[in-house]
């Protein structure tokens, strides 16, 4: 879709307002580019995305009104968005409201509104809601919880649902229905975790992911309003960061930060059957957990390097089971 169109010159529109309200990009924005090349095998190869920003943890993506928005924590700790019509970028730039946040963001449109949170520098949990073109501005969520780490949002059964690893290391829920939230609660089980969780939808069922005090990858499923409890994920497979799921072509797939800093995957084949790891091709490395999202019928997988700058690969095509 060209710039000539009415939704990219909206988007261009946009991202032009974006830079009136602070200074651009986390280091220095560059103008907006194309995107990387369509996709000639399964998986694109790593590329950075657009703009020269930086990162400290890891990002990440929401589709909103057809266009991908990739949120970051800065390295200055403000919020900053990279916006993606399919085409372009706008560049990095500041989310508007002036927040400030110690871990990455978390992003998902509910309502038809997007969701972004951060755990801000108080350590309470923070949303900003995007409408239309408008941002709501910064809001502590109903409940006063706390939380060391980034949160987790997903919606399931009309409910946008947020999760939390609290200042215990338990993990806490707390859902929005409509414009009331229901406060922070202990998700059953009693399992706990040194870093954000996950979360995502698939086969109606909500799967909640954590990483472990063994850095194993745990799982907890929530069909309808019943929890089934927390279980190991099989394999040996561990992580020293938050995982990262997404939905594609209908399976859950989970992404990890490897021991060896390398990017794997695994994908959910059945109600309870799983692939196995495979490192994602590419050869990539990350020190923070990734970030992934669908946008167009692509899966786009994103990482802060080693060099702290954020970095994307893509695949479109039903790659093999490892």
């Amino acid at each position: 879709m060209g710039l000539s169109t009415p939704r990219a010159r909206r988007i261009v529109a946009l991202a032009a307002a974006l830079t009136t309200l602070l200074a651009p990009v986390l280091t220095a924005a560059a103008p907006a580019q194309a995107a990387p090349a369509p996709l000639a095998a399964p998986w694109s190869a790593w590329s950075e995305v657009p703009g020269a920003g930086a990162t400290p943890d890891s990002p990440a993506s929401a589709s909103y009104n057809g266009i991908q928005y990739v949120f970051v924590q800065g390295t200055d700790n403000a919020i900053y968005a990279n916006l993606h019509n399919g085409v372009t970028w706008s560049g990095w730039r500041v989310v508007p409201g002036g927040g400030s946040t110690l871990s990455a963001p978390a992003a998902t449109v509910f309502g038809g509104s997007l969701y972004l949170t951060v755990r801000g520098t108080d350590n309470r949990v923070y949303v900003n809601r995007l409408t239309g073109a408008t941002w709501s501005g910064w809001s502590e969520v109903a409940g006063a919880g706390a939380t060391l780490s980034a949160p987790a949002s997903v919606v399931y059964a009309n409910r946008l649902h947020l999760y939390v690893r609290g200042t215990d290391n338990l993990v806490y829920t707390n859902r929005l229905s409509g414009t009331t939230w229901s406060g922070w609660a202990v998700v059953p089980g009693a399992r706990t975790t040194t870093s954000a969780p996950t979360a995502a939808v698939a086969n109606s069922t909500l799967h909640l992911f954590i990483r472990g005090a063994d850095n194993r990858l745990y799982v907890n499923r929530q069909l309808a309003s019943t929890w089934l409890g927390w279980s190991a994920l099989p394999g040996t497979g561990a992580t020293p960061s938050n995982p990262a799921a997404t939905v594609f072509n209908n399976r859950l797939e989970l992404y990890v930060r490897g021991t060896d800093n390398r990017i794997y995957v695994n994908r959910l084949t059945g109600v309870l059957s799983w692939s196995g790891w495979a490192e994602v091709p590419g050869g990539g490395s990350t020190l923070s957990g990734p970030g992934a999202n669908v946008y167009n019928g692509v899966v786009f997988l994103f990482v802060r390097g080693s060099d702290n700058r954020i970095y994307l690969n893509r695949t479109g095509i039903d790659f093999p089971i490892f």
